[in-house]
């Protein structure tokens, strides 16, 4: 027998639980053992997941870094030179293990798998718009500064770039997903890391290739210090708040709200287990975000 909770409604509103012992059916007994799930929220967890950090911060210095590295912009001399430069030696960085090793290891796969899950996931994080403002050298006006129009068109035009990117990739990754109701979310963490691993040269390609080809100008249309709601002349608009992004075609939600290139996609998490037992596959051997090919 187990306890049963019933609960009654009392006179000021609330809910009261009184417990009895009634026969109540074991899990095994349930005929749904799985959970639809957003894969929106699966991807965006795992990237934020598979993204180094620092005495488990955010590092965009290091991370640049390991960008110029992936992209192939800076060598490993000219890395451990600017690391010199802010006082660390990098041959004290050991290749594995360390917060650091990305950037001495000369893993040209993972560098690549780590800066696109950082620049994936830096949507999510406040929006620093300070640069936007420029200081008055004859303040006359009660206004202290005044607004940077070209800083403001360089920043948006990389930031939506990304944007675009950045919502194809996820599209890549939703379309790449296993369909297995008898998956953990584990388990779909592992399947988003390796397609990661797989797609990430190309994300990081389609980001060049997206800002190169751009010809658009930009209309601020509200910006803070840390937020923003930006639209261009080919009616994309980018809102940026902490925690919080969406990015739109003329009107139809690309990346944000749910949505991947306007469309809702689910996954199927296993979250009762009847003793199912799931054959180990080599992604599952290996970390999260890396995941060596053959």
């Amino acid at each position: 027998m187990k306890m049963k909770c019933k609960f009654l409604k009392t006179a000021v509103g609330g809910l009261l639980c009184l417990v009895t012992f009634q026969a109540f059916p074991a899990t095994a007994e349930l005929s749904v053992k799985s959970i639809s799930v957003p894969a929106y929220n699966l991807i965006s967890d795992t990237l934020i997941a598979m993204t180094p950090q620092v005495k488990g911060k955010r590092n965009d210095f290091m991370m640049q870094l390991v960008c110029d590295l992936a992209r192939g912009s800076r060598t490993q001399q000219e890395v451990a030179q600017v690391l010199t430069q802010n006082n660390i030696d990098a041959k004290t960085i050991p290749t594995q293990g360390h917060a650091l090793s990305l950037l001495v290891n000369n893993d040209r796969e993972e560098q690549q798998t780590a800066c696109a899950s950082f620049i994936a996931t830096s949507l999510f994080y406040p929006a620093v718009n300070s640069g936007f403002f420029v200081n008055k050298k004859e303040a006359k006006s009660s206004d202290p500064a005044v607004f940077d129009q070209d800083a403001f068109a360089r920043e948006m035009k990389v930031r939506m770039s990304i944007a675009q990117a950045t919502a194809q990739f996820y599209a890549v990754i939703a379309n790449n997903l296993k369909k297995d109701k008898n998956m953990s979310w584990s388990d779909y963490q592992q399947d988003v890391a390796s397609i990661t691993e797989s797609y990430a040269p190309e994300y990081l390609k389609s980001i060049k290739t997206i800002f190169n080809a751009t010809q658009a100008t930009y209309s601020a249309v509200n910006i803070t210090l840390n937020g923003l709601d930006v639209m261009d002349s080919r009616g994309l608009e980018l809102v940026q708040a902490p925690n919080f992004v969406l990015f739109k075609s003329r009107g139809v939600d690309w990346l944000g709200n749910g949505k991947i290139l306007g469309k809702e996609y689910f996954v199927e998490i296993r979250v009762i287990d009847d003793g199912y037992v799931k054959k180990p596959t080599e992604i599952e051997k290996k970390p999260a975000g890396k995941t060596k090919k053959k």
